[in-house]
């Protein structure tokens, strides 16, 4: 049957076409063989489609319908498929394989342009055909060639239907195919058997295990799903559609994976459990519990309170299970030297009493799980025992070796630092191996007791404090060492000394004066390393200004402000020297190096502040400076009584033929050791040979250094 190509009417069509149309579906995309007709359905903008020929060119009017032209005369619309067959094996999760035997595009005849196949969770029908978004096109294949597809992503579980339909080149359809149903297979994860806890810290875990698979044990996971649960609680129902964290992540099969849970209480036994899921979202079931109990909160202080002149109670909190130990400890020393401690108690204070009055105390805390697992200490803050009263003075000691034994004595202290009496308790004596170790406790004596004896074993350091009624100590006495002759004051920070023989430390004593060192931090930037000052007391606690040592004592100061030695391609460990502040510039005055110890010493007679700077150590002698730079005063008045000639001397040459001449060329007085430091600097004091003064005037100084002479001007002024 073959339709010519005229401009009728519909009604025309129809009349011409053996009369009445059978009446088709509304929205029908198209035409069936009629052996009396063509039919067309009753939408608008359809497609009519013949099954019985071509239609040539006819264009049909009137409510947007048309007629597709390229049919040849003798074809047929596509064929339809009827042995559609829809598989779950042995394709893999969530997966389809449709199969169906190829048809052409005129019925049987010929390739078919494509073939396009639905899958959705309902039925296929032409209604809902075009809106089913799971589609996959496949190209058409010969007569009777069986063509076999496989669709992917599919949700596992529900029951789906699928059906396809037949295009032509012409884009043509067919009629739609048979109807297959199918469930899809799932394949979950294997559970994980592997979790444990790597790491807890306060309030926080670190999980681990090691991932399954895809599908049960193998494949990779691209992406997964990860689902974490855990509770307080042992009975816990542990479930994958319950779960306190979940997150996507990509992996390997049996690769490790970390997860961390941090905001939980301290002290409390957790359990924890892990679930996979695959692309698909089909998740393992459960596998091993972990358990695991939370490292404690340290304390966080809260206040004091309970003040008094010899204690108080410092109270603090954690986020930790009631019943948690928690530790306290209270020193009057920064670096918790000597402690007073509260041993583990359960409560959230801690009172201390019995402690020294007028003193700043420092409070730390700890604590630990059921487990004994114990925190790092955590800083409490401090609190000072204020009392008007001042401390005791330190003790004037002394000591001497007899035999086998070194004995330690002092003499009664029966004044504060302020020169008021006081009335002592007690006398402490400590003992220790070194500067910066830690001293300890060696006895406590009566008031009445003014020696300590002990065996020398090994070499050590002693000192003594006064505690007066109010627990109130006295600073350090002078160290003594049991296997020499020598006297030691230590700075405030245990870092730095001043030695100098016992004689000179009892000429001190007996004049009711004392010595202090203080570590001077403010000075310390830059190539400035450490700094102290050195200074007198008198009995009533005032600094005294300009006055130095009766004799020599050798000074001691770190490299470093953290006790290493820094060596660089610019420093060697001896590249440093001791500067001193002469209230107007840093005079360099050298100094040793240990670089063992990282330590310099100097031996000095001067009072007053000292640095370390890190500077470039000359190779040869020279003169490094003059002070006062060129006229001196020596009145007697402690500001520039006399001329020091400062040197450095790195390959030790003999100094010799150190003299004063006048402008004629006589000599005048020999130059002496200087007082900024013994070992390099010459000084004159203004006086004649004889004693008597010499006259104001310009004079010159000379030395030797090995076998080079070195020379200089100065003036005095009266």
């Amino acid at each position: 049957m073959r339709y010519k190509s005229v401009g009728l009417a519909i009604a025309g069509i129809c009349a011409v076409l053996c009369g009445a149309v059978p009446a088709l579906a509304a929205g029908s995309l198209e035409t069936r063989a009629f052996t009396g007709g063509l039919g067309i359905s009753s939408g608008t903008s359809k497609i009519l489609e013949s099954v019985v020929g071509e239609i040539s060119g006819a264009q049909i009017s009137g409510a947007s319908k048309k007629v597709l032209s390229g049919h040849s005369s003798t074809s047929h619309s596509p064929g339809v498929v009827y042995d559609l067959i829809a598989t779950t094996q042995p394709v893999g999760e969530g997966q389809v394989r449709v199969s169906f035997t190829s048809v052409g595009r005129d019925g049987f005849r010929g390739t078919a342009g494509s073939v396009v196949v639905k899958i959705a969770t309902f039925p296929v029908t032409y209604a809902n055909y075009d809106s089913i978004a799971t589609s996959v096109t496949l190209v058409g294949a010969s007569t009777g060639t069986i063509a076999v597809s496989t669709s992917s992503h599919l949700v596992p579980g529900p029951e789906y239907y699928t059906a396809l339909r037949v295009r032509d080149s012409s884009g043509i359809y067919g009629r739609l195919s048979s109807t297959a149903a199918f469930y899809t297979t799932a394949f979950a994860p294997d559970p994980v058997s592997s979790l444990t806890v790597q790491s807890s810290t306060g309030g926080a875990v670190t999980l681990s295990w090691n991932m399954t698979g895809d599908d049960a044990s193998s494949g990779d996971f691209a992406p997964g799903y990860l689902r974490i649960d855990y509770s307080t609680d042992p009975a816990h129902a542990f479930s994958s559609s319950t779960y306190a964290a979940q997150f996507s992540t990509a992996a390997a099969a049996l690769e490790a994976a970390y997860y961390g849970l941090t905001g939980l209480q301290g002290n409390v036994a957790y359990y924890a459990a892990v679930y996979i899921g695959d692309d698909v979202t089909v998740y393992s079931g459960l596998g091993n519990i972990a358990q695991v109990v939370t490292m404690a909160y340290p304390p966080t202080v809260t206040g004091f309170s309970d003040l008094s002149s010899d204690g108080f109670t410092v109270s603090y909190t954690a986020n930790n299970t009631p019943g948690t130990q928690y530790f306290v400890q209270v020193s009057s020393y920064a670096d918790f030297s000597d402690v007073t401690e509260s041993g583990w108690i359960t409560t959230s204070s801690a009172a201390f009493s019995g402690l020294d009055t007028n003193m700043t105390y420092y409070a730390r805390g700890k604590a630990r799980n059921a487990s004994a697992v114990e925190t790092i200490y955590a800083d409490l803050g401090s609190i000072s025992l204020a009392l008007d009263v001042a401390a005791p003075a330190a003790p004037v000691v002394a000591g001497a070796i007899s035999g086998a034994g070194f004995t330690l004595s002092w003499s009664p202290v029966l004044y504060d630092v302020y020169g008021a009496t006081t009335s002592i308790k007690n006398y402490l004596v400590y003992r220790s191996t070194a500067i910066n170790g830690v001293p300890e406790l060696a006895a406590t004596l009566s008031s009445a007791t003014f020696s300590y004896t002990e065996a020398v074993s090994a070499v050590r350091w002693y000192f003594v404090k006064a505690a007066d009624q109010y627990n109130l100590r006295s600073a350090a006495s002078l160290w003594m060492r049991n296997s020499s002759d020598q006297a030691r004051l230590v700075a405030d920070d245990a870092r730095a000394a001043a030695d100098m023989p016992p004689a000179e430390a009892a000429q001190i004593g007996a004049s009711g004066l004392a010595l202090r060192m203080d570590h001077q931090a403010q000075y310390e930037s830059g190539l400035t390393q450490a700094s102290y000052k050195l200074y007198f007391v008198d009995a009533g606690g005032n600094e005294l200004l300009n006055m130095d040592f009766p004799g020599q004592v050798t000074l001691t100061m770190p490299v470093s402000r953290t006790g290493a030695v820094t060596i660089s391609a610019s420093y060697s460990a001896y590249d440093y020297a001791i500067y001193y502040y002469n209230g107007v510039e840093d005079v360099k005055i050298g100094g040793v190096v240990d670089p063992v110890t990282g330590t310099i010493s100097v031996l000095t007679s001067k009072t007053g502040v000292f640095k370390v700077k890190q500077v470039i150590r000359p190779q040869a002698f020279r003169i490094s400076q003059t002070v006062p730079r060129k006229i001196f005063t020596p009145n007697g008045d402690g500001i520039w009584d006399e001329f020091n000639i400062i040197y450095e001397n790195p390959e030790g040459l003999a100094v010799t033929s150190a003299k004063v001449y006048d402008l004629s060329g006589a000599e005048i007085a020999s130059l002496r050791a200087g007082t900024y430091n013994s070992e390099a600097s010459l000084a004159w004091d203004g006086r004649r040979s004889g004693g008597d003064k010499a006259q104001a005037g310009i004079y010159i100084y000379q030395f030797k250094a090995g076998d080079k002479y070195f020379n200089g001007t100065m003036v005095l002024a009266r």
